[in-house]
């Protein structure tokens, strides 16, 4: 299942005509839209946990898919082991030092950033995911590049579309030898 948290930013990339476009690439996948117009922590958290249980589907299963504050948010959730998922995308992300120290996690983390978001500081948000022991991957964008949104949609759906394998091959695994 991939949940599109709408959270109070106007979407760059996760506009209707993208996710029509992302769902037709990724026909077993389950899309939903989880709505957090504050995009605070217990927010996110509320409505994520509603919608796996709305849908009848496990944490392992889920890809979370957010943009700007939402994607902050949410991105430090999981860095903190307070929210469970099979992946994360963050989209034009504040990219400012995270306040705590990261918790192992299982979850793939996906960031599309623009290189003028970031402070280029050893304690910045992606030279703590580079040095963290988990599964991240970072596309840094230029800036001239990160304000043309097909080139940031083209970047986040090569990441949809490896999220949703690995989270569909995972399940496959876990089906197949109950691990």
């Amino acid at each position: 299942m991939v949940a599109v948290l709408a959270g109070p930013d106007a979407p760059l990339v996760a506009t209707p005509a993208e996710l029509t476009r992302w769902r037709a690439l990724t026909p077993l996948a389950l899309w939903s839209t989880v709505s957090v117009p504050d995009a605070g922590p217990d927010e996110i958290l509320h409505g994520v946990a509603a919608e796996l249980v709305r849908r009848d589907v496990g944490a392992p299963q889920l890809i979370l898919l957010a943009e700007g504050n939402a994607a902050r948010t949410t991105l430090e959730l999981v860095l903190q082991g307070a929210l469970d998922c099979a992946g994360l995308l963050a989209i034009a992300l504040p990219c400012v030092a995270l306040p705590f120290r990261i918790v192992p996690t299982a979850a793939a983390i996906r960031l599309v950033a623009q290189r003028g978001e970031r402070e280029d500081t050893p304690a910045d948000l992606i030279t703590a995911l580079r040095a963290a022991d988990i599964d991240a991957r970072i596309i840094s964008l230029d800036p001239t590049v990160a304000r043309d949104a097909r080139a940031v949609a083209s970047a986040a759906e090569s990441f949809v579309l490896e999220l949703v394998a690995n989270a569909s091959r995972q399940g496959l695994h876990r089906a197949r030898y109950g691990v």
